[in-house]
C-alpha cells in the first residue's frame, strides 16, 4: 500500500495496481493475432521442439511467464490478473500465515522480472514500474466482485476495445470466463548457461519450459460450479460492455481499435495523463462496510504502535496484531564505538 503499512489478513481479496514509469505504453501488443505467445514476425514453428529455431516471445507471454514462475515459486491465490497499455490489475488473497509471507516475494519476483522481460523486448534500459505497487482490501464480497469486473473490461471501459474478447492485452478472462488454459513457456537461459550453454554444443530450445497459471475463483463464489461462475463473468461483463458503449456513444466517441493499439510507440505516452488520485483505505459496496473497516484500521494502527514501542524497548516476546510484521531493529553506533 505504498508507504501505508501493510496488512494481509487470511481470507480477504486484495485489489493491486501497479503504473509503468510516465505512463509510457510499454504494454503495447506486438504479437500476431494468429500466434498470440509469439512476437510479430516469429514463425509459429518455433515453439516447435524437433527444430532449433529460438521463439521469440509477445509482451502477452513475458507476462504470462513471469505470473507462473512467480506463482509456482511464491504461491499465493490470485483471482485475476488484467494488463492494459501501461498499468496491471491484480487481486489476490491468502489462506493463512504462511502463506503471507510469501506476498512480498511474490510482488519482488513477478514485478522484477516483467521489467526485465520487457526491457530485453523493447531494448530499454530504465525503470518499467513508477512506484511501488498498491494494495487495497476488498472488505466485502461485493467489493471484490466490483473490483474483478472492473479489472477484467478496464481496456472497454478507456475507450481502447468495444468488447473484452477483442482485448490484444494480458487478460485471465480467457479462463475465468471461457475455460481456455492459462499456458505461457519461457527458456531457461540460466540453467542453458550452466550446462555450458554453446560451448558443449546444448541446444537452446532443450530449456524451453511451459508454466500453467493457475486462478482462483472469489472466496464468494467457491460453492457455485465451474460453468456456473463462467456463465456469471460471461453476463456482467457483458453488462459492462453494453454500459461503456452507451457512455461512448454519448459522448461522440468510437474505440482505438486493435490497430490503433497496435500501431503506438512504447516509449510514448498519454497527451494528457490523469492524476493519480488519493489512495483509499479500501474497496466497500456500501458506506456503513467503509466505516466499519475504518473503525477496525484504526484500531490495528494502535495495537501496532504499541506493539511496536514495546518491541524496540526490548519485548522480543511482544505479539502482533495478525497480519502485520514487526519492524526493523536499528543499532545506532557512535563514533567513539566503532
Amino acid at each position: 500500500m505504498g508507504c501505508r503499512l501493510r496488512q494481509f489478513v487470511p481470507g480477504v481479496v486484495y485489489g493491486v495496481s501497479v503504473r509503468c514509469n510516465d505512463r509510457q505504453f510499454l504494454f503495447r501488443p506486438n504479437h500476431d493475432p494468429a500466434a498470440p505467445l509469439l512476437a510479430a514476425g516469429c514463425s509459429p514453428a518455433a515453439l516447435d521442439p524437433k527444430n532449433d529455431l529460438v521463439p521469440a516471445p509477445s509482451v502477452i507471454n513475458v507476462i504470462g511467464a513471469c505470473l507462473g514462475r512467480a506463482q509456482r515459486k511464491h504461491p499465493i491465490r490470485v483471482h485475476w490478473f488484467e494488463c492494459n497499455l501501461n498499468h496491471l490489475h491484480i487481486g489476490f488473497s491468502v489462506d493463512d500465515a504462511a502463506m503471507r509471507e510469501n506476498v512480498a516475494p511474490y510482488f519482488r519476483t513477478l514485478l522484477s522480472g516483467i521489467a526485465r522481460a520487457v526491457n530485453k523486448l523493447w531494448g530499454r534500459e530504465n525503470h518499467v514500474f513508477g512506484a511501488r505497487y498498491r494494495a487495497e482490501p476488498c472488505v466485502d464480497d461485493a467489493a471484490a466482485e466490483q473490483q474483478l469486473l472492473y479489472s477484467v473490461t478496464n481496456a472497454v471501459k478507456d475507450g481502447q476495445v468495444e468488447r473484452v474478447v477483442e482485448s490484444p492485452f494480458f487478460s485471465t478472462f480467457r479462463q475465468a470466463g471461457r475455460g481456455e488454459p492459462l499456458r505461457f513457456w519461457h527458456i531457461d537461459f540460466a540453467g542453458w548457461w550452466k550446462r555450458g550453454g554453446p560451448r558443449k554444443g546444448n541446444r537452446v530450445k532443450r530449456f524451453l519450459t511451459w508454466v500453467t497459471v493457475e486462478l482462483s475463483p472469489l472466496p464468494a463464489l467457491r460453492q457455485l460450479s465451474e460453468h456456473q461462475r463462467r456463465t456469471r463473468m460471461r453476463h456482467l461483463v457483458r453488462d459492462a460492455e453494453k454500459a461503456a458503449a452507451e457512455r461512448l456513444a454519448q459522448e461522440g466517441r468510437t474505440a482505438v481499435g486493435v490497430e490503433g493499439l497496435r500501431r503506438l510507440d512504447p516509449r510514448d505516452r498519454p497527451r494528457d495523463p490523469k492524476e493519480s488520485g488519493r489512495q483509499p483505505l479500501c474497496h466497500a459496496s456500501d458506506a456503513a462496510s467503509r466505516r466499519e473497516f475504518e473503525r477496525s484500521w484504526r484500531e490495528f494502527l494502535s495495537e501496532h504502535r504499541r506493539a511496536s514501542i514495546d518491541y524496540r524497548a526490548g519485548c522480543f516476546h511482544r505479539e502482533f496484531p495478525e497480519g502485520s510484521f514487526r519492524p526493523p531493529l536499528i543499532t545506532p553506533y557512535s563514533a567513539s564505538g566503532l
